[in-house]
């Protein structure tokens, strides 16, 4: 379900394989790694840091898309979609998140950015009926987010 977009984010410089043969779909995503994804992506360059993190969290502070804390701390799906919703300009929507499951458990602060991930089909529901909202993001989910992600933005 995720090879067509691990190819994808590999192709355009997103991701990379955590070796010259593997991508570990299932490893979890850190917040860090995701604040270099999309520093990449918006042409920041992201190296030469100590950490190897800095420029990437320093650009993420910077654009508003993270308040560049807790680099390594693995990232939720719902903190992952809030990064990319402000990475694409905080757009409004008016999708309502009522008929997922888990609804409630949605942050508040997460609730506009995962409507409008739901509405542009840069995330879906787990075959339960929920979002997961506070589940962590594999590699493999975060590779079919950022491939919907760069879809929905050069459309």
């Amino acid at each position: 379900w995720y090879a067509g977009a691990v190819k994808f984010v590999v192709e355009k410089g997103l991701m990379a394989g955590t070796s010259g043969n593997t991508f570990e779909p299932d490893t979890v995503m850190n917040r860090a790694m995701i604040w270099t994804v999309l520093a990449a992506y918006n042409g920041a360059d992201t190296s030469g840091g100590n950490p190897w993190y800095a420029p990437s969290q320093q650009w993420a502070v910077l654009n508003g898309i993270s308040d560049g804390t807790s680099p390594n701390d693995p990232i939720t799906r719902e903190q992952l979609a809030v990064m990319l919703w402000r990475a694409a300009g905080s757009p409004r929507t008016s999708k309502s998140l009522n008929g997922y499951a888990d609804a409630n458990s949605i942050s508040n602060w997460a609730v506009e950015a995962l409507a409008w991930a739901v509405d542009n089909g840069i995330i879906f529901g787990t075959g339960d009926n929920s979002l997961a909202p506070k589940a962590t993001a594999t590699r493999a989910q975060a590779a079919v987010m950022l491939m919907q992600f760069v879809n929905c933005m050069e459309g």
